[in-house]
């Protein structure tokens, strides 16, 4: 046991026909490599917290637009933001959207959340609360959209960022479980569903894009 006193360390392992890892320098290197990586993981997905839209947040919101636009990445979880190059108009269409009557007709109640830091927005959550009851998301909207930003994807983001809200989903509007849809050909978006413990359900037809959309449900 580390940090008895009065015993002397052994290398008992060394009787065996196993070598400790440090014996093999491949091995070894794989090891620190995974240490590494790992460090610069936790950095990066611990630091972000979730929060509404507000005016302090208007530049931010502009860049991560201004991002998602030149990279041609669908505004997914964002509320038609890329329609809006005034961040006040939409942070007003979006207050609309959180009331059963100013909502506009044919839509459902959701709710905007933004990933941020002190520096930086790193993803766009859509919340749509009773998307049961809704005919389009029911099928094929869910109850989630997200994005992430461009710049910050492949690092763990996506799937931190939804580790995060699922309780939210739960304490602030008491939901037992949650639909999550993906196109069949987004594999990203499929791996952030499964690592949050997403099961599948089933393949439908999407056809505003002539694509196979993923049904998943995850049980909060």
């Amino acid at each position: 046991m580390a940090g008895e006193v009065g015993v002397e360390p052994t290398l008992a392992v060394l009787e065996t026909d196993v070598l400790p890892l440090y014996y093999s320098p491949i091995c070894a290197l794989l090891f620190y490599l995974n240490l590494l990586f790992s460090a610069r993981y936790n950095r990066i997905v611990e630091r972000y917290r979730f929060d509404a839209v507000r005016p302090e947040y208007y530049g931010m919101i502009s860049e991560y637009r201004e991002e998602m636009l030149k990279e041609e990445s669908n505004f997914d979880g964002c509320s038609s933001l890329e329609r809006y190059e005034d961040i006040e108009k939409w942070h007003l269409n979006c207050l609309l959207f959180e009331k059963e009557d100013t909502v506009p007709p044919g839509y459902s109640v959701g709710f905007e959340y933004l990933y941020l830091n002190d520096k930086e927005i790193a993803g766009m959550l859509n919340l749509r609360p009773k998307a049961l009851s809704h005919i389009y998301l029911k099928q094929y909207g869910g109850h989630i959209g997200y994005s992430v930003r461009p710049s910050l994807r492949r690092q763990g983001i996506g799937t931190k960022m939804l580790k995060d809200f699922l309780p939210i989903c739960k304490r602030d509007y008491h939901l037992n479980k949650v639909l999550i849809t993906c196109l069949k050909e987004n594999e990203a978006s499929r791996r952030v569903i499964i690592n949050n413990g997403g099961v599948y359900e089933n393949d439908i037809f999407y056809p505003p894009a002539d694509e196979i959309l993923e049904r998943y449900w995850i049980s909060l």
